[in-house]
């Protein structure tokens, strides 16, 4: 009895301090573990200066320094550079605590790579002016033509003259076929009939024969 009545207190004391690490580690979407406490997260914009001291408090944050950001909440000890365009690129997006500087090719250049890291290209010109679609920051000029000159990406796209005889032949194409399935429909039907009727026939000619022998008979 006595060991039973010792064993107890352990025993409630090992169930509370097993509970209260499971309430410890269970932190929300928006906070991170440090020791045994969940710590709220910083906003976009600052970084992380010193964890909370208490569960489920605010953590003691800083803001960015000029040219450094954070775009999301975070757990993060400093702020990332921003980038730097390029003397081959332009700013479209200025730099800010919560958003990178966005960069592109200035115009009458492009880059169709991921991030752009190799340098810009010159657009590439179309002959006669056929041109598809106009170079932008991360593609170049499509052309309208089989020639294309070296150095230039246009599409080999047909001619106006030669894609509208294909247009033509593909709509006459559709139409033969539609008329040829159409006659064979008719044709089924019309051997349908004439099938029906063949067999009516000698019916026709049995009953008139039996007609004739009863008149006879009389």
């Amino acid at each position: 009895m006595t060991r039973l009545r010792l064993l107890l207190p352990l025993g409630l004391l090992l169930r509370v301090a097993v509970c209260s690490v499971n309430t410890i580690t269970q932190c929300e979407m928006d906070e991170f573990k440090h020791e045994n406490l969940c710590c709220q997260q910083c906003s976009p914009g600052t970084y992380l200066l010193n964890p909370c001291q208490e569960n489920h408090n605010k953590s003691e944050c800083a803001p960015c320094d000029s040219e450094h950001f954070i775009s999301q909440k975070n757990k993060e000890p400093r702020c990332f550079p921003c980038t730097e365009c390029r003397d081959d690129q332009e700013e479209v997006a200025k730099c800010s605590r919560t958003a990178d500087r966005v960069c592109q090719c200035k115009q009458g250049t492009y880059c169709d790579s991921e991030n752009c890291l190799e340098r810009c290209h010159t657009c590439s010109s179309c002959p006669d002016g056929r041109v598809i679609r106009k170079c932008n920051a991360t593609m170049d000029t499509v052309c309208d033509t089989f020639d294309s000159k070296p150095g230039q990406s246009g599409s080999q796209c047909f001619s106006t003259p030669l894609g509208i005889v294909v247009i033509i032949a593909a709509f006459i194409i559709i139409i033969g076929a539609f008329i040829i399935i159409i006659i064979i429909i008719i044709g089924a039907v019309i051997i349908f009939i004439r099938k029906i009727r063949d067999r009516r026939a000698p019916n026709n000619v049995n009953a008139t024969t039996s007609e004739e022998n009863i008149q006879l008979c009389k």
